[in-house]
């Protein structure tokens, strides 16, 4: 099976809540949970006014779309309804195929307007599938129906947010497969220039 592209939005209709600014919601997701976390792609800087182009990654260092598929997994487990999910894949940084999708119902979160889909998590096996280019990002967002867990990457950000029960994301921290942080989205992040 294959994520199929959703005509009807309701079920991102928890990302547009105001209380928070677009930009937590992007990076971290919805407001509601009780603990956060940072998925670093790379590490995080060590000086201030450090470029991510001065980073020195091992010559087999994971992709970012292969981070994003392991904390995915991790947080299959965390969840009722993984056989029901939604994934955002934001319009300015994906060559769709087709280029169709760009075309119809879009979650528009302000300044990020983001094509919805719906299928599973073992779906994501086949992510590559959408677009031309061979090397993909990670979604922007992938949350499960019962809203267990919201996973958010932004394009900016060296990280991916993930929202979750505190349980969860001590769970996730502990894991030696991934290199996940505590995050607290209401302070500053760590960031590159």
């Amino acid at each position: 099976m294959a994520l199929e592209v959703a005509e009807e939005l309701s079920a991102a209709a928890w990302l547009s809540v105001a209380e928070v600014g677009w930009m937590r919601v992007v990076t971290f997701g919805p407001a509601s949970f009780s603990a956060y976390a940072r998925l670093r792609y790379l590490p995080d800087p060590v000086r201030p006014g450090m470029r991510e182009s001065e980073v020195r990654l091992p010559a087999r260092w994971t992709t970012e779309i292969d981070m994003a598929r392991a904390a995915l997994e991790a947080l299959a487990g965390y969840s009722s309804s993984t056989r029901d999910c939604h994934v955002c894949v934001w319009e300015g940084g994906a060559a769709f195929r087709s280029a169709a999708l760009t075309r119809g119902a879009m979650v528009d979160l302000g300044h990020r307007r983001y094509v919805l889909f719906t299928g599973t998590l073992d779906d994501l096996a086949g992510w590559g599938d959408l677009f031309d280019s061979a090397v993909c990002s990670a979604p922007a967002f992938v949350w499960p129906a019962d809203h267990a867990w919201c996973f958010a990457s932004d394009v900016d950000p060296h990280w991916a947010g993930i929202g979750a029960d505190r349980g969860v994301v001590d769970r996730l921290v502990a894991d030696r497969n991934l290199d996940v942080v505590r995050a607290d989205p209401d302070e500053p992040q760590p960031t590159y220039y």
